[in-house]
Order: structure tokens, then sequence, then C-alpha cells
């Protein structure tokens, strides 16, 4: 991924420090001696690239190239970590294990619970447990119990796996430092990460999510399921959608699935579908599929609360890949 720094409109809503609680992720472990071989075919990115102490993005989608969810793969020498939302999720997972039975791999679900968290309390607490820290971008770094990915956007920050004797070591190292899921939704709208609902699930191909700008396609390594309709996205020019992010200068809280509409001369219309919403303070950050002509600073309102008005804020990337 490549990024620009970004500037934050309120930066004092984001504190230094903080540990947030995510129950909203799940993962999924997958073993067995034909497990990369089965979700090559599965997964739009190339998992032979995947080297060890780096995670990737990817989609795993429909026939037709709809994204019913969007993961991190984490490859272990066992097995392989796919972190996905919760409810995309329950819709992708009996999916993704529909020809399974014709393969040796084996499933299993919902191990550790899930942190993310940032500043020099937080860091300390870490390592009183592993004794390192991943270094780069999307490093990843593991140990018994404990799984410690870093982001760098929009701030170096870390998303944490752990089980319950380190997420109460966790828990009891932060206190004062707590704070809702919803500090870490914002962060994560911030750097362009887009997520997916019940609602929003197998909607958009990957393109409309922003995720060849996220390295989590590859168009070289061959079949997958949703692969023509991907690939014909790319090379045909078919996209005509896009993720943005947009801010609201007041608190209110929309739902993914949700309708935004953009003013046309005396009339509002349809304009786009929110995908994650976090409400901090007197702002709102929304990630929402608008049309891909779309220009930084427009504004588009909610169809539900049509005083609400948010404006286009750039992306962290290119969406030329």
């Amino acid at each position: 991924m490549s990024a620009m720094p970004l500037s934050l409109p309120n930066a004092g809503v984001f504190p230094d420090t903080y540990l947030v609680e995510l129950p909203q992720l799940s993962e999924i472990q997958v073993s067995g001696e034909e497990r990369l071989k089965y979700l090559q075919g599965q997964l739009t990115n190339d998992l032979g690239k995947q080297t060890p102490g780096k995670v990737m993005r990817a989609c795993h989608c429909d026939a037709k190239g709809k994204a019913w969810a969007i993961y991190q793969t984490i490859a272990l020498p066992d097995s392989l970590i796919l972190l996905g939302d919760s409810e995309a999720i329950e819709k992708s997972l009996p999916e993704l294990k529909k020809y399974a039975v014709f393969s040796k791999v084996n499933w299993q679900a919902n191990e550790l619970r899930w942190f993310g968290g940032a500043g020099d309390v937080f860091e300390s607490s870490l390592q009183a447990i592993s004794n390192q820290l991943p270094q780069a971008h999307l490093d990843y770094t593991q140990t018994e119990g404990l799984l410690v990915i870093r982001y760098d956007f929009p701030s170096v920050r870390y998303l944490v796996g752990a089980n319950e004797s380190n997420a109460t070591h966790l828990t009891d190292a932060m206190q004062g430092h707590h704070h809702s899921s919803t500090l870490w939704q914002a962060l994560d709208i911030q750097a362009g990460l887009p997520s997916l609902a019940s609602a929003t699930s197998n909607e958009y191909v990957p393109q409309m999510l922003n995720m060849q700008a996220l390295d989590a396609i590859s168009f070289t390594k061959g079949c997958y399921i949703g692969q023509e309709t991907v690939a014909r996205t790319r090379y045909l020019g078919k996209n005509k959608r896009a993720a943005y992010i947009l801010r609201c200068s007041h608190s209110i809280q929309l739902e993914a699935g949700e309708t935004l509409e953009v003013q046309l001369e005396e009339n509002w219309r349809r304009g786009g579908t929110v995908l994650s919403c976090a409400t901090l303070s007197e702002e709102t950050w929304l990630m929402a599929v608008l049309p891909n002509d779309t220009q930084q600073g427009a504004l588009l309102r909610s169809k539900a609360h049509p005083d609400a008005i948010f404006e286009v804020q750039p992306l962290p990337y290119s969406l030329e890949n």
C-alpha cells in the first residue's frame, strides 16, 4: 500500500495511547497439507507470494465476483489465519468451505480475542508479553497466545490477537486508557480500509472496495472463484464505483447499507452506500461506495438524516493501481 500522511481535522479526538477491544473481528485458522492450494483457488490474492512475517489482504468472492468478505491472510508454519469482519465471515465461511470436502483442509474458528492499541504504555505492555514488536507496516510477530500486526496508517498502531491470559494482562496494564471500538474503526476509515457487514456482503466486486489499491488482488496467479469478473472489471474498464472517505462535523450514527444522496440542481438523488461509520466526539467518519468520478470536497447527505452533510476527504492511496 502506497500512502500519504493524513491530516486529522480534529486531532484532539484521537488519543495517543489507547486500548480498544474489537469483538467485530473474527479469525478462521485453516490447516491441512492442501490449505494453500485450496485457498489459492478461493481468494483474490496470491498466497504463493506471501512471505513469513508479512500480512496480505484478500477478498473472497462468489462466482459473479461479488465479495463475501475481506480478509487479512497470515501464514503461520503449520496453518493460515484468515482475519475479517465477523458479520461478513458468517456469510463467507459456508461458501469458503463448500468444496473443501475434496481437499485435505481443516477449519477452526474463534481462538483469540482481538484488540487495537497504540502508544508507549501499550507497546511496553506488549513487549512484557512477547519481547518483540513488528517493525514495519503489515509486519506481524507471533508467540504462544499472541499475534501482533503493525499498521502505519494513519499513525503507528497495532492489531493484537490474544488468548485469555494475555488479554487479561493487556486490559489490566492499560487501565485508564480503554476506549470504544469506534476509535479503531475511525482510524481504519482514515487509512482507507473498507469493511463488510451483513448488509454489504456479496454486493460489490473487489475494485469497488479499492482492494486493488491495497494489494489484495492478483491479476496473474490464475483462476479463483470470481476471477473472470474481477479481471474483466479491470481490463475492460467496467468498474464505475469506488470506496471513499467522508466526514461530517457533528455526531450521527449510520448503519452499513444506508443510502447517501447527492444534490442534482434542486433535487437529491441516490449517491452511494455506507460501508462503515464511526462517531467520535463531535465528528463522524464514513467509508462509502460512490461513483468513481467523485471529487474531493463533494458533499453528500444521509437519506435517513437529511441534515447530516458529509464532505469527501482525500484517499491515502491512488485508485489507479
